[in-house]
């Protein structure tokens, strides 16, 4: 009877040592920031250290592998002491590049049902005629799309857009008095067709929009 009881363990410590084997090496190593990386500073071999995970974690973590890859790009967002570098958090330069200009533009709730911005959206800001001006043609911006913030109590949302830096401060301005619409045109890649290809400049109705107001 003894003899089975040791048998019996031995057999459970055995699948014990073998769950525990499967455990261990089913992990991957990625990289991690040993210190605080602040946005925008480039990423030097002392800023990273490493660290095991399970290969079943659902983030896209940058591999140990990729160290080199790494390490002289410039962070795209500030990667906390300890936290593990994800897909992304890397950029070989900095939102806005030179020559552009980041601008916030305030949304209220949307107009059209289903409105949702995505960073990468290619839009464009028509400046409405101002009351009391007559019938003009509106105008446009070009514009990117760089974040989406969380709506703010009162339903605006907070939508960052990439402009060129000469219109920035026009942009503004007329965002700032209510007289912008922020189109979202097509995110299918249409290389046959322009805003303009009909020489007239655009209107606000063909496209999913959102109208900037004073908050």
């Amino acid at each position: 009877m003894l003899a089975v009881v040791m048998i019996a363990a031995i057999g459970v410590g055995a699948l014990g040592a073998v769950l525990l084997w499967a455990t261990l090496t089913d992990t991957r190593t990625v990289l991690v920031a040993r210190d605080t990386i602040v946005r925008g500073s480039v990423i030097t071999a002392e800023d990273l250290t490493e660290t095991q995970v399970g290969a079943d974690v659902a983030l896209d973590l940058i591999g140990a592998g990729a160290r080199a890859d790494v390490v002289g790009q410039r962070a795209a967002w500030d990667v906390p002491a300890g936290a593990a570098l994800t897909a992304g958090v890397v950029a070989e330069e900095l939102v806005p590049p030179s020559g552009m200009s980041v601008l916030g533009m305030v949304l209220p709730p949307p107009v059209a049902p289903g409105l949702s911005l995505l960073p990468g959206d290619q839009v464009r800001a028509v400046v409405t005629a101002a009351d009391g001006g007559g019938e003009q043609t509106p105008t446009f911006h070009e514009a990117e799309v760089v974040a989406v913030n969380p709506p703010a109590p009162d339903g605006q949302t907070v939508v960052d857009v990439l402009v060129s830096h000469e219109e920035a401060i026009t942009l503004a301005a007329e965002a700032a008095a209510g007289k912008v619409t922020l189109v979202l045109d097509s995110r299918e890649l249409d290389e046959t067709t322009s805003p303009s290809d009909d020489g007239a400049e655009p209107s606000a109705s063909p496209s999913t929009s959102s109208t900037t107001e004073e908050g």
